[in-house]
């Protein structure tokens, strides 16, 4: 590269940079950022603790059915069970389900569980409610009924309580993540860490290098193009402002990432100022300068090829609505990594994973996680990276020539053959 086309490169660069930063809505999207992190956590604790207390009917056709003193015990004790969970639970044996369902309708109950007379055999539970989507209200109603139900059938057998909760005290199963170079870490965490990482990535990534198309169908369309070709190479303008608007994504990465690991890891005591209970810290596994300097690596071989890529389409097209139907095929190759992250997370070593780590397409976002998986070895790594150099330096040389030709093109879009013939030239 000449000294030259360097300087204009670097001057087009810190013009995208300063343009963006200075811009307001830069100040209002980094700012965003963060308070919406903040918003995740404060808003559902705040709003959690102010819920009010769920009331339930509890009507045992059992009891209704044959009067028998053990099953109305077995109701009581669901009443019982249901207040340790925060739920008031009243009986209601005579009731119909057409006048259940018009209290619920009326909000005068917030449900009613409805007892078979075969509960103690295969009978199923059935609950209706206004919180019957609540997953975690459903999965604490159903650990309160089968305790229950447990014990009853356990007095039946003439077992006792102590040995009822005794075979049904959960196993504790501790699974750690391991490829045999360490004793092993939590697997959840090791998971969490990695597919946090595989989605900062990826919302990097298409964001800043869709960023580089819309700019250069702003300047195309307004043909404020046509004056900077005149006085700046289209390599060097091309180069520019991809290295501009990286180094805007950087910063703007940068600023959400570490208010990120600060409202994780000091989530308590911010959730304490507010005299909100927290529900205890998050651990995020530590990473080793190995690590964030492939992550990095990765991150900037990733956003050079795509941004190279979205330049090209932007100097395709000669207006937005173009630009969105002309960059799908590239969205669709970033999709495809995105689609495929279980295949890794699920078997880091395996042909998929390895297959995927490799083609320069998924690597970016899919190597760092399957390298933080302990999936990867370092000559892996350095065979996934050759590749994406390749496979960016291929790109950035075919979308320097597509750009060259099309930035000042107007009109119909470019068809393959026109666009190899661009190419070649």
């Amino acid at each position: 590269m000449s000294r030259s086309l360097d300087r204009s490169l670097w001057v087009v660069a810190r013009r995208e940079f300063l343009e963006r930063v200075r811009s307001k809505w830069f100040l209002v999207g980094t700012l965003l950022g963060p308070l919406a992190m903040l918003a995740v956590i404060f808003v559902p604790a705040l709003l959690a603790g102010r819920e009010t207390a769920v009331s339930v009917a509890i009507v045992d056709r059992g009891a209704v059915a044959a009067g028998d003193p053990a099953r109305e015990l077995l109701a009581k004790e669901l009443v019982a069970g249901l207040s340790l969970i925060g739920w008031i639970g009243e009986l209601a044996p005579d009731a119909t389900e057409a006048s259940l369902l018009a209290k619920v309708r009326e909000r005068k109950l917030n449900g009613f569980l409805v007892i078979p007379e075969d509960v103690l055999g295969d009978g199923e539970v059935i609950y209706r409610g206004d919180n019957g989507t609540n997953a975690p209200a459903m999965a604490r109603l159903a650990q309160v009924v089968t305790a229950v139900v447990q014990r009853r059938r356990g007095a039946a057998a003439g077992i006792s309580d102590a040995q009822v909760l005794r075979m049904m005290a959960p196993v504790r199963v501790t699974t750690q993540h391991t490829t045999g170079e360490a004793a092993g870490a939590s697997g959840m965490a090791t998971f969490i860490i990695g597919y946090v990482i595989m989605f900062i990535l990826y919302l990097a990534i298409i964001l800043y290098a869709s960023n580089v198309m819309r700019s250069v169908v702003q300047e195309k369309t307004s043909r404020v193009v046509e004056l900077m070709v005149a006085a700046v190479k289209p390599r060097a303008l091309m180069g520019g402002k991809i290295a501009g608007v990286g180094a805007v994504g950087l910063l703007q990465l940068v600023v959400w990432l570490g208010m990120a690991v600060l409202t994780l890891r000091y989530r308590d005591s911010l959730l304490g100022l507010l005299g909100v209970k927290g529900t205890g810290g998050v651990t995020i596994p530590p990473l080793s300068i190995g690590e964030v300097t492939v992550i990095l690596i990765y991150f900037l071989l990733g956003y050079f090829l795509y941004a190279a890529l979205y330049a090209a389409v932007g100097a395709m097209v000669s207006s937005e609505q173009e630009a969105q139907q002309a960059q799908m095929p590239v969205m669709a190759l970033i999709i495809v990594g995105l689609a495929c992250v279980q295949i890794v997370a699920n078997d880091p070593r395996g042909t998929g994973a390895v297959v995927l780590t490799n083609l320069p397409t998924s690597s970016p976002l899919l190597m760092p996680m399957r390298y933080l998986l302990g999936g990867a070895s370092a000559g892996e790594v350095i065979v996934s990276l050759l590749l994406l150099v390749v496979a960016m330096a291929a790109a950035v040389i075919a979308a320097g020539r597509i750009y060259r030709v099309g930035i000042l093109m107007h009109g119909k879009r470019p068809g393959l053959r026109e666009l190899l013939h661009w190419m070649r030239r």
